[in-house]
């Protein structure tokens, strides 16, 4: 009879687990990244629009940051200031929010690679750099410097004419 009381309790334990606040910091994951080639050598084909799928515990993710690190080199990094995406109230609140954001990475050019992935490429997976390509990886930063798990795009192929 004593067994019932305690598998109630453990239900209960895992309702309340269910119902804490989310995490405050956003996360990114990749959807998408176009085009599949970008010619380094012609401005107008060198422009990478990369959609990400993001979401945030707290609703503050508007006024960050998109933190877009092209991983052949360390330096190279595309800082990317986001609008307001929720109501003012919404952010008060902490209200969780979840979305899609198209994020335009403007001119990527040629570097010198690195010998091995940058850390913060490194960190999610990332491989190598590897000459004829590049990879991507977005990590966003909400308004109060939380900075979440990001996601990197799929090796594109690279093209100086």
């Amino acid at each position: 009879m004593r067994a019932l009381p305690i598998l109630l309790l453990g239900l209960s334990a895992a309702a309340l687990a269910g119902c804490s606040d989310p995490a405050p910091e956003p996360s990114a994951t990749v959807v998408s990244a176009a085009p599949d080639t970008l010619y380094l050598g012609d401005d107008t084909r060198n422009d990478l629009a990369i959609v990400i799928a993001y979401s945030d515990g707290d609703g503050d993710l508007g006024h960050g940051l998109a933190r877009v690190h092209d991983c052949r080199a360390a330096d190279v990094v595309t800082e990317l200031t986001l609008p307001a995406i929720a109501s003012g109230e919404g952010v008060d609140e902490g209200v969780a929010i979840t979305g899609e954001l198209e994020l335009l990475v403007n001119d990527v050019g040629a570097v010198t690679l690195a010998g091995s992935a940058p850390t913060a490429c490194a960190d999610l997976g990332a491989p190598a750099p590897a000459a004829g390509e590049a990879v991507f990886c977005v990590v966003l930063v909400d308004s109060a410097g939380h900075e979440g798990p990001g996601d990197c795009t799929a090796a594109l192929a690279l093209s100086t004419l």
